[in-house]
């Protein structure tokens, strides 16, 4: 085979550089990763033995060697233009190393030149030829003193530089051609930069063992297959009939992107595709640091449609030039090309098998199961998109350890069951482990929301990086794409959207509803309606439902009557089953809840029963209209094939969940979300329920909201609520919602509460960014707020230690968030805030371990109880001291500390002793906050909220 070496692209080209030197040349050849680099891409000190050639003596070079590569993208129609253009970039090396000044020292003994670059071989004239006399005319014409204006010390000076270069060598594409086939385990190490057009086509000759009869069918056609199947999206007006989705690349954006903790930031889909060019197997790539993504993202922030996104591109790069391909590929093919371009990118030159795991699904399918592996799932799933019989898992792997793989593992956060969750991690950690070691290049992307991963998957492994909010401008841009593919040629009503969603985003009142995708979508859709649009999400979102409903009711189908005359019992439908499917998917076979024929009829009964209609006797036929009605698709309820009906869009779910839950007196209203703040499951249900209680002017509703905010943590002992309290962070996730905007009273007790974060121990640095964030934004939206948060700020820095190094940690943050797009002058103040001149600082914490053990002692706890509370007294203690193992201990606490909160006395002598050490021990807060208790908030609370 010829291979394609522009197939490669600069980074590709370099690694194949790097892999062919270190098998021509051994170990001592050193490869230099990104960055700055001196001119040496790889080099060699000491004994280079040149094997070889025939009729030709082996020749040793001693001395310094440096190894430059040159990648051209197109070949010139003429080889001479490609000799000219890979003359202009040695020369500019070749000046770079004279001058002095660069500072590329030393200058090598030895050069060889790397390129892709193929030179005609004609004796004299030819580009080998040509290439190397330039060179010698370059050195010689320094040594030339003729021309010399002067004393000639720039000339002289280069030439003592240059006057080290003793020889040089070109490996050129022809070279490169040659080496390839010299060495079978380059060749195979590289199958995604390689491969012919026609991938499948010539397997064998790149794979080698590879068993094609099992795997090169199924692989085929599941390629192409889900090229077509699984790369549209459902998000046009809910309640279409027609349940028509969109291509993926047609309205895909890429999104924002924190990386590094927030040292540096970026765009999602060119970050990934960047990591996927840099990648390669363990053993040749020259990337530090961990290979694998963690991508985080708030509701609606675009995570699935993003991930969908990625799959296709690299679908599309594999099956690009293929000769088996319909006109309904090549379109999908040609449309990601022209939406990479659109996002300043391109197709992936190294292209990989790209698969999609929805964890979900599998969760629901394997989840309590402990045989089930996620190679032997995604064996299942490929099977199931072919004709071809059962592709084995054991063929998969031999696949996977031979060509590049792309893998998205898709909704972490809809894992709930703690016991399910850590099964799936274990599963995830033990991919990505035996993929390493079996020399495989592999790179995983997994997505969830922030909230509630508190695990730190194999952080060897795995980085995680956060999706930020929409700027108003990136906001505008991505209503005006989807605006025009959902509207298509009708111009105007393009136009006046998109004006009055311009002017929204000069609006600070409405700038919290354009910083996702998704709010931005449902806006245009009622800025197409002209409706009115209110500052908080929860009116949003209802604004949508109204809005949706209202076109389905107004359309001349048959089932406008029943929309036009039983609208509530419609309303309360999505309200029971967007709680129904809440609550089933906390459970550990559930995740993936759907509801079934016979249990929509079930709610449906139910719903009218309480209306007071007969829905078993003179109202049978009003049950059986609104049943159907649903089944082909009532509104927000869609089918789910053959699982069932639900909702196509989370957040949706959860909004009716929330109308759930908000329905009723309101004391058992209040009760209802003090018993689901804690779970991140309910989080967004939780705020959309807030929400809904601020949306409406009643201020005993608004006073209920904030009280239970201010007093959630009391009385909170099974899940430590006075030690690690839960309450600041919910004050601070209604503040960034914007439900209390229009009333200060129950604004400014909110963000007094929000601010007690400062007190505790600063969470990981993504987490505290995005508490930062928050109160920057509110800092910056008015002269009262930044008072309200600089009084906060001084708190903490007049506080306890703990409190000091947060505060402390907090203004660090400030450089970083003023360069963001909607830093305000009264937020970027708060930098300058110091603690009050007048307040005593107090006295370090007294060691309160004397009182926890008194505590303890002096309980009235017998039998069970006192043995729990006692050995997590003990597991505490070991840990708060150290000395032994870390993991080990760590282990022991979690374990002895869950069983003691499942004890309600226990819990509460537990909280009442930890209450007089956690002042002066914020590792151990921190621990407990982030390892222990997470497993406590996901258990499940749904039946509980009935």
């Amino acid at each position: 085979m010829v291979y394609n070496l522009e197939q490669l692209g600069p980074i590709g080209f370099q690694d194949l550089a790097a892999a062919l030197a270190l098998q021509t040349f051994g170990a001592g050849v050193q490869v230099m990763g990104a960055g700055r680099d001196g001119g040496r891409d790889l080099y060699f000190k000491g004994l280079l033995v040149w094997q070889p050639a025939e009729g030709q003596s082996s020749e040793v070079w001693d001395g310094y060697t440096v190894f430059q590569v040159k990648h051209k993208d197109q070949l010139a129609a003429r080889p001479q233009d490609d000799t000219s253009w890979l003359w202009g970039h040695v020369r500019k090396e070749l000046d770079a190393w004279a001058d002095p000044a660069k500072g590329r020292n030393p200058v090598p003994d030895h050069l060889v030149i790397i390129t892709n670059v193929p030179l005609t071989p004609f004796p004299g004239s030819g580009g080998h030829d040509t290439l190397n006399d330039n060179i010698q005319r370059y050195l010689d014409a320094l040594a030339d003193d003729s021309r010399d204006i002067g004393d000639g010390a720039e000339r002289k000076a280069k030439l003592a530089r240059l006057s080290r270069l003793r020889k040089w060598r070109l490996w050129d594409g022809n070279q490169i051609q040659a080496l390839l086939h010299r060495h079978p385990g380059v060749r195979q190490a590289f199958p995604g930069f390689l491969t012919a057009t026609d991938v499948f086509a010539n397997l064998a000759e790149i794979a080698g063992s590879l068993p094609l009869d099992q795997l090169e069918p199924g692989l085929r056609a599941h390629a192409r297959t889900t090229l077509i199947g699984e790369g549209t999206i459902y998000f046009d007006e809910a309640g279409s009939s027609d349940g028509k989705g969109l291509p993926v690349h047609e309205v895909a954006i890429d999104l924002p992107v924190t990386i590094g903790g927030g040292a540096e930031h970026g765009s999602v889909i060119r970050h990934v595709l960047d990591r996927g060019e840099h990648m390669l197997r363990p053993t040749l790539t020259t990337r530090r640091g961990p290979r694998h993504l963690i991508v985080a993202g708030a509701p609606g922030n675009g995570k699935t449609t993003i991930s969908k996104f990625l799959v296709q591109a690299y679908r599309a790069a594999m099956l690009a030039g293929a000769s088996n391909l319909s006109g309904e590929h090549q379109d999908v093919i040609s449309g990601m090309e022209q939406a990479l371009a659109r996002l300043g990118a391109a197709l992936p030159r190294h292209r990989r098998w790209a698969m999609r795991v929805d964890l979900a699904e599998y969760a629901h399918e394997h989840g309590t199961e402990e045989d089930t592996t996620l190679i032997r799932y995604i064996a299942e799933r490929v099977s199931k998109r072919s004709d071809l019989g059962n592709v084995m898992p054991s063929a998969l792997s031999a696949w996977m350890r031979r060509w590049p793989w792309f893998l998205v593992l898709d909704g972490l956060d809809e894992v709930t069951d703690p016991t399910v969750r850590k099964r799936l991690i274990e599963r995830v950690t033990e991919l990505v482990t035996t993929a390493e070691g079996d020399d495989c290049d592999l790179f995983v992307v997994l997505t969830t929301r922030p909230i509630g991963y508190t695990e730190n998957i194999a952080p060897t492994q795995f980085e995680r990086i956060d999706l930020d909010y929409l700027q108003p401008d990136e906001a505008v841009r991505y209503g005006t794409l989807v605006t025009t593919v959902r509207l298509g040629n009708d111009q105007d009503r393009v136009e006046k959207i998109v004006t009055q969603l311009r002017q929204a985003s000069d609006d600070e009142g409405l700038r919290n509803l354009l910083r996702t995708p998704l709010q931005v979508l449902i806006m245009t859709i009622i800025l197409g309606g002209a409706g009115s649009l209110a500052p908080d999400r929860f009116s949003l979102f209802w604004t949508y439902y109204e809005i949706v409903f209202k076109r389905e009711r107004d359309k001349q189908t048959s089932f406008n009557r029943i929309l036009q005359e039983h609208g509530l019992q419609i309303q309360q439908l999505h309200e029971r089953i967007g709680f129904e499917l809440q609550a089933r998917s906390e459970s550990g076979d559930r995740s993936n809840a759907a509801l079934t024929h016979q249990e929509l009829e079930n709610l449906t009964w139910q719903v009218l029963d309480e209306a007071g209609f007969k829905p078993s006797g003179a109202d049978a036929d009003l049950r059986v209209k609104i049943v159907t009605a649903a089944t082909r698709r009532l509104v927000l309820i869609a089918p789910r094939g053959d699982e069932g009906y639900g909702f196509d869009v989370r957040s949706l779910q959860e909004l009716m969940a929330a109308m759930h839950l908000t329905t009723g007196p309101l004391e058992r209203v209040t009760q209802r979300l003090r018993t689901a703040a804690a779970s991140p499951h309910w989080r967004n249900t939780w705020i959309f329920a807030a929400g809904r209680l601020y949306s409406t002017p009643q201020d005993h509703q608004h006073q209920a909201v904030v009280e239970l905010v201010e007093t959630i943590d009391e009385g909170a002992e099974a899940r430590l609520g006075t030690v690690v309290p839960i309450g600041p962070r919910l004050a601070l996730d209604l503040i960034d919602d914007g439900m209390a905007r229009s009333w200060p009273k129950w604004r400014d007790r909110l963000i007094t509460c929000g601010l007690r974060v400062l007190q505790g121990p600063g969470p990981a640095d993504l987490d505290f960014l995005a508490i930062a964030r928050i109160l920057v934004r509110f800092a910056g939206s008015g002269d009262t707020q930044h008072h309200l948060v600089a009084e906060g700020v001084r708190d903490a820095l007049g506080g306890t230690p703990t409190a000091q190094v947060t505060a402390v940690d907090f203004l660090t943050l400030l450089s970083a968030l003023a360069k963001e797009a909607d830093a305000l002058p009264q937020a970027l103040a708060l930098s300058k805030i110091v603690p009050r001149m007048s307040m005593n600082m107090p006295d370090p914490p007294p060691d309160g371990w004397a009182d926890f053990e008194e505590e303890i002692q002096t309980s009235p706890l017998s039998g069970d109880s006192l043995l729990k509370v006692t050995a997590a007294a003990t597991a505490i203690r070991q840990f708060s001291q150290g000395g032994g193992s870390a993991a080990d201990e760590e282990a022991v606490l979690t374990v002895e500390l869950r069983a003691a909160l499942e004890d309600d006395q226990a819990a509460q002598v537990l909280t009442a002793a930890l209450n007089h050490v956690v002042a002066h021990e914020p590792m151990l807060v921190a621990k407990l906050r982030d390892e222990v208790l997470p497993a406590v908030h996901r258990a499940s609370v749904g039946e509980l909220l009935r």
